[in-house]
């Protein structure tokens, strides 16, 4: 049968119900985008669109769901998205915070350093728009002539004030590339946590390793498999889940009426096993494609466990407007839960814990004002 409907972020994290992400900006860099009703409705909250591999933004890429837009997509929904189609059940940690979305892929599925870095620059070049937070779930290739200057444009968003998360990678033991081998990114590996807050931790297989002598990543962890994130509108994925889903509850209802009609003979034996193995058959292409409705599907990798760490930045800034990057990272790190049964090369700080980094973020602010109190600043 499929898998049970997953608890969403903020119930397996734990994590205030409080804050939101309101009054905060959060761009994000991905493949591509689609505006998704869990970013349009009930109230628009897409505050920009661009598009780092163009000189301008073509509409129809962005209102046409197209085969490299889902990833961004739902790296943006698992940020910010509110659960809208899911009646508010898969929601993000940052439900009300303004996105900004930065394309940086290319129509053929290339992704470009010198893209990367245009995008990862674009808060600097529209510094009217407020962004305070960037996530990055995306790497330029290995061989990209532009590495340097994908850590480089890290360094220079960093440095004006801008938070840059970035997705460490899925591949074992290998360091991470550009822009999360970047030093001033916050670099997230990922958590297999069962998808259940109660579930028994473990690490994801993600990348980790020494980037340079003194510079370890990931920084920290959370989770990268599991993750509620809903499917393109209108697409093949889309239009199967929904189709399966239809076509299970008529089979499982069909399977209840040959047992236990009154109105006609029942059901052969052969009838029934021909029910039950249709039954077995969607059910497990269910599994396989990882629907969990027919609007959404768990996604796994640490595409998604950044956005996640992202949204609890949204929710530390909501908390504390003044905290600066090296304070949204002091206080995730020291507020992370260590996993004392792995090398903290692969953890970094160990794993995210959203409620306590907004509590470090509170606790920062009524530090700042007691001591202006006590240095007569204030009355």
């Amino acid at each position: 049968m499929p898998r049970p409907q997953l608890q969403s972020i903020p119930e397996r994290l734990d994590a205030s119900q409080r804050f939101t992400g309101r009054g905060v900006v959060l761009a994000l860099v991905d493949s591509g985008f689609y505006p998704h009703p869990d970013l349009m409705r009930p109230r628009r909250r897409i505050k920009a669109y661009a598009d780092a591999t163009s000189e301008e933004a073509v509409a129809d890429d962005f209102f046409t769901p197209r085969n490299w837009s889902w990833h961004g997509t739902m790296t943006a929904c698992t940020a910010a998205g509110n659960g809208y189609v899911s009646g508010g059940r898969y929601r993000g940690l940052a439900s009300d915070a303004e996105v900004v979305l930065i394309k940086a892929g290319l129509s053929d599925g290339r992704i470009l350093g010198k893209h990367v870095a245009h995008a990862i620059r674009f808060p600097l070049r529209y510094p009217h728009l407020g962004i305070r937070i960037l996530n990055v779930s995306l790497a330029a290739p290995s061989n990209d002539p532009d590495l340097a200057d994908v850590e480089a444009a890290v360094a220079e968003v960093v440095a004006a004030g801008i938070t840059v998360f970035a997705a460490a990678g899925n591949t074992p033991g290998r360091p991470s590339r550009p822009p999360a081998s970047a030093p001033e990114a916050i670099t997230v590996g990922g958590l297999d946590d069962k998808g259940d807050r109660h579930g028994d931790p473990s690490l994801w297989p993600s990348s980790y390793g020494t980037i340079r002598p003194g510079l370890d990543k990931p920084d920290l962890v959370a989770p990268a498999i599991w993750v509620p994130a809903p499917m393109l509108p209108g697409t093949l994925v889309a239009r199967e889940a929904g189709a399966l889903f239809q076509l299970l509850s008529v089979l499982e209802e069909l399977s209840v009426e040959q047992g236990f009609s009154e109105t006609r003979q029942r059901a052969t034996h052969e009838e029934r096993a021909s029910v039950n193995g249709l039954i077995e058959a969607v059910a497990a292409r269910i599994t396989r494609q990882k629907y969990i409705g027919v609007d959404y599907q768990h996604v796994d990798g640490t595409s998604f466990a950044s956005p996640i760490a992202a949204s609890v930045a949204a929710q530390m800034l909501e908390a504390n407007a003044e905290l600066t990057p090296a304070q949204i990272r002091e206080g995730l790190l020291a507020t992370a839960a260590a996993m004392p049964h792995y090398p903290k090369i692969e953890q970094g700080a160990g794993l995210l814990r959203p409620r306590q980094a907004v509590m470090w973020a509170l606790q920062r602010k009524q530090d700042k004002h007691a001591a202006a109190v006590e240095d007569g600043a204030l009355e």
